[in-house]
């Protein structure tokens, strides 16, 4: 709801960020900070993408359209409740058979802006069943801190800790089937279970969970005043 951002009077995904010409030279235009993962996933050489919607937000169906514009196939998928985003990640799990899955937030900013491709490359290159994209943060305890050996293999994932030694956070991931049933088995259970007590929950089960470090990268949640400030200095350079 954007409650963070003040009064917007429209989805805070909506929320213009910079300005880009769709054609070398052409005119600028405002992009929307989902836009930022939409190219991420288009970078990863993603082609088909769910987008999960209220009802309070049918402005997304308008922006965001079939997603020729971006090079992918979008659809839409309605959460009748705030389950929250477990809750919404199980409700792709029947669009997706036996294939994998990538989730990005659509209120984040993430340099490089290829790093969903990296963690793509090491899921597949790994035989992962889960691989989080994992990225350097000042503020762990309001976000999801990430424990991994020098191997990369995910010892713990938290859930805005009380308290942490850690100064990181999981911006993004990539699963295959075994984490999809286990997903929907638990959100079945419990639908209001948080998604990173689901990726711990998934390392206890001895599922092949890896972290993909990028300890020069960046992760900036925009649906913050704060996120939004230190993003913008990365944004003038376009994105």
């Amino acid at each position: 709801m954007a409650s963070r951002l003040g009064s917007l009077g429209y989805a805070k995904e909506l929320l213009p960020i910079t300005y880009v010409a769709d054609t070398p030279g052409g005119p600028l235009r405002p992009m929307a900070v989902i836009e930022a993962s939409l190219r991420q996933l288009q970078k990863a050489g993603v082609s088909r993408t769910l987008v999960i919607i209220s009802d309070r937000k049918p402005e997304l169906v308008r922006y965001l359209g079939s997603g020729n514009d971006l090079g992918l196939d979008i659809a839409f998928v309605h959460q009748s409740r705030a389950d929250g985003l477990a809750a919404a990640c199980a409700l792709a799990t029947p669009w997706l058979a036996d294939g994998n899955a990538c989730l990005l937030l659509p209120d984040t900013v993430v340099r490089p802006a290829d790093a969903l491709k990296t963690v793509r490359t090491m899921f597949e290159s790994q035989a992962a069943d889960l691989v989080l994209g994992v990225f350097p943060t000042s503020r762990p305890l309001e976000l999801g801190p990430v424990r991994f050996d020098d191997a990369g293999r995910v010892t713990k994932v938290l859930d805005k800790p009380a308290a942490t030694d850690l100064a990181n956070s999981w911006a993004m991931a990539i699963w295959g089937p075994r984490f999809s049933d286990l997903l929907a088995k638990a959100v079945v259970e419990n639908p209001s279970q948080t998604l990173g007590g689901l990726f711990h929950r998934a390392v206890g089960d001895g599922l092949k969970v890896l972290a993909a470090w990028f300890p020069e990268g960046q992760f900036h949640d925009v649906g913050t005043p704060q996120g939004l400030a230190e993003a913008l200095p990365l944004l003038r350079d376009g994105i």
